[in-house]
C-alpha cells in the first residue's frame, strides 16, 4: 500500500480522536450499561489505522536502524505525528482499561488525552505542509483546517451513534453547524488550490455537497427527526462519506502532481 495506507490512517486516526474529543466535552461523566464503549471504539479505530501507516513504511528493519543510529529528524512533522499519535493512543487505551475495570475514569485522564487528541489531528495535517513538490498539500490553511473541521465533524457525528453526543442539543447542535460551516471554508481554500494546480475539483467539489452542506442542513433540521439515533446515523454517513471524498482526493493530488 502507497498513500492509500496514510489516508486510512488519517480517516480512522481524525475519526477516534474527533470521538473522543466529542465525547469528552459534552459528556462530563460516562453514563449508561456500556461506559467503556467509546474509548474501547476509538482505540480499535485508532489501532487499526496505525496498522495500516505501518504498511506505508515498507522496511521496518531500515526504519529501526535508523532510529538506533540516531538518524531520525525528531524536527520533521511525521516524526511528530509518529510521537503524538503514539501517545494519543496508549491515554486512550489507559482510559480503555481503567473504565472496563472500575466503569468510570479520571475525567484529568479524559482532558489530557482530549488534548493530545487535537495536538494528533493537527499534527497529521501539519505533516504534510512541509512536503516539498506538492504545492496542494503545502497550502497549509487549506490542509490544517480541513484535516481538523473535518476530524471533528466525523468525531461529534460518530459520538451521536455512540450516543456520547446529542446532536439534537441545542449547544451539540450549534457546534456542529459551527464545525461544518468552518469544513465548507476549508473545502473551498482547497478547491481553489486545487485549481491554481491544474488538479481536478470534483471530488472536493462533492464533498463540499456532502459533507459540511448536508449535514449542516440535517442538523439544522434535527426536530424533523423523531428518533435521534437515526438523526445521528444520517449525519454520521454523511460526514464520513464526504470528508472520506474529500481526503482521498487530497493524498490523490501527489500522484497528479508528481
Amino acid at each position: 500500500m502507497g498513500l492509500e495506507s496514510l489516508f486510512l490512517f488519517t480517516l480512522l486516526g481524525g475519526l477516534a480522536a474527533g470521538t473522543y474529543l466529542s465525547e469528552t466535552c459534552f459528556q462530563r461523566e460516562r453514563t449508561g450499561g456500556k461506559p467503556w464503549l467509546v474509548p474501547l471504539v476509538v482505540t480499535v479505530l485508532f489501532c487499526i489505522g496505525m496498522a495500516a501507516a505501518a504498511t506505508h513504511v515498507q522496511d521496518m528493519g531500515r526504519a529501526f536502524a535508523a532510529l538506533s543510529a540516531g538518524t531520525i529528524n525528531f524536527g520533521a512533522g511525521m516524526t511528530k505525528e509518529i510521537a503524538i499519535s503514539g501517545c494519543f493512543f496508549v491515554l486512550a487505551l489507559v482510559d480503555t482499561i481503567i473504565t472496563a475495570s472500575k466503569k468510570s475514569s479520571p475525567f484529568g485522564l479524559r482532558i489530557v488525552t482530549a488534548a493530545f487528541a487535537v495536538i494528533a489531528i493537527i499534527v497529521m495535517g501539519a505533516a504534510y505542509t512541509d512536503v516539498y513538490g506538492n504545492a496542494v498539500w503545502c497550502n497549509a490553511p487549506a490542509t490544517v483546517l480541513s484535516f481538523l473541521s473535518g476530524d471533528l465533524a466525523m468525531g461529534m457525528a460518530f459520538a451521536a451513534v455512540l450516543k456520547s453526543t446529542d446532536l439534537t442539543g441545542k449547544t451539540e447542535k450549534l457546534t456542529f453547524i459551527v464545525v461544518n460551516v468552518v469544513l465548507a471554508i476549508a473545502l473551498c481554500l482547497e478547491i481553489a488550490a486545487f485549481s491554481a494546480q491544474g488538479v481536478g475539483t470534483g471530488s472536493q467539489i462533492a464533498a463540499l455537497v456532502i459533507a459540511p452542506i448536508a449535514s449542516i442542513i440535517v442538523a439544522a433540521c434535527a426536530s424533523k427527526f423523531k428518533n435521534a439515533q437515526t438523526l445521528a446515523i444520517v449525519v454520521c454517513v454523511l460526514s464520513v462519506v464526504g470528508v472520506a471524498i474529500g481526503r482521498y482526493a487530497f493524498y490523490a493530488a501527489m500522484s497528479v502532481l508528481l
